[in-house]
């Protein structure tokens, strides 16, 4: 479940940011890691929470949750200043009060947020420029009820 919720908290808000960046909700589309949603043709950006773990005390209901955020773009379709532009929208969702913008989403509070790596890869197979970041979010869901 703080997976899913940590999925959904970060696309939300990473949406909005390149959205305004790029001018278009549908030219970069953010997804969530389900491998079987059928995703339009690149550019796109995947989020992927894949572990997690408790923190402070068992039962606190405070987890470390690492993830990957995957920006997928074609080498030649998708020029280098688009690129770019969707590299600095991401930057500036990762480093400019991502937690407490996080904190913002309805049942989902964030403790912190911490990128860790961040690499631009070429895959010659799929001709696609790709930009890996790895990140670590210390957070909790909220019951809504409270």
């Amino acid at each position: 479940m703080i997976l899913q919720d940590t999925e959904k908290a970060i696309q939300g808000l990473l949406q909005a940011t390149i959205t305004d960046a790029v001018g278009n909700k549908l030219q970069v589309p953010v997804y969530l890691s389900d491998a079987d949603i059928t995703k339009a043709p690149m550019p796109y950006v995947v989020i992927q929470c894949n572990a997690s773990e408790e923190q402070i005390t068992p039962g606190s209901g405070i987890f470390k949750v690492s993830g990957t955020l995957a920006f997928r773009s074609h080498t030649k379709e998708n020029t280098p200043g688009f690129r770019q532009k969707v590299l600095d929208a991401i930057n500036n969702f990762a480093y400019d009060s991502t937690a407490a913008k996080l904190s913002q989403t309805a049942g989902f509070h964030c403790h912190g947020w911490q990128p860790t790596t961040g690499v631009i890869s070429t895959d010659n197979d799929r001709k696609s420029t790709n930009y890996d970041m790895t990140y670590w979010v210390y957070c909790m869901s909220l019951d809504q009820l409270a």
